[in-house]
């Protein structure tokens, strides 16, 4: 067991959080034990349950830890100048590389349930934001606002693309030979294209 170390709540259960994602992205999760988290931080199993009620609780806070720091690795603010194609490769870069620093949290991620509402609606409420991100970078570089219709159908767009971009860096998961520069050429220029072809779409600069 760890040695007990003094730590602020929040600190104690981030560290349970990078603990876990570490363990669900190595082993699924039929097979995680919260006995074995416990024991692996050094802490009793009475106080993972002060913080976790119990598993599945658990897995959908790390779920929604890794959520945020992906979120956060891909705000990739614009350069003056930037095109929009290399607004989005570097956004797909930073998940690549995201993912290839934090092999684990990236698996444990992957691995959510989607048949779980609970798990479903974080995975929906990633998506929003991302989408939310692209949008307002679709929106400036098209130079003015674009009507409920045409935004509704660039959105439905992007939320497919999402999963596209999804898939492909799992892949790149699976098979780290895959060139992080061919992924993310192959997701910008696939944004691109599938955005060029909503009726009504202005030039998007």
């Amino acid at each position: 067991m760890a040695d007990r170390r003094r730590l602020s709540p929040e600190d104690r259960r981030n560290e349970l959080l990078a603990l876990g994602a570490e363990v669900f992205g190595q082993r699924p999760y039929d097979e995680v034990r919260i006995d074995e988290i416990a024991e692996r931080a050094g802490v009793s199993r009475a106080l993972m349950y002060h913080y976790f009620p119990d598993k599945r609780a658990f897995f959908a806070a790390v779920v929604r830890a890794e959520g945020e720091r992906l979120f956060e690795a891909t705000n990739t603010p614009p350069v003056p100048g930037m095109s929009l194609f290399d607004q989005l490769r570097a956004g797909v870069l930073a998940y690549v590389y995201y993912d290839e620093q934090h092999p684990h949290g990236a698996w444990a991620a992957y691995g959510m349930g989607r048949s779980d509402p609970v798990l479903r609606g974080i995975e929906d409420t990633d998506n929003e934001r991302q989408a939310d991100r692209i949008m307002a970078r679709i929106t400036e570089a098209a130079s003015r606002p674009l009507d409920s219709k045409l935004e509704r159908d660039v959105r439905v767009i992007i939320y497919g693309w999402l999963a596209y971009t999804f898939e492909l860096c799992r892949q790149r998961i699976i098979d780290p030979s895959i060139d992080a520069g061919y992924i993310a050429d192959s997701c910008a220029h696939s944004l691109l294209d599938a955005i060029a072809r909503v009726p009504g779409i202005p030039t998007l600069e």
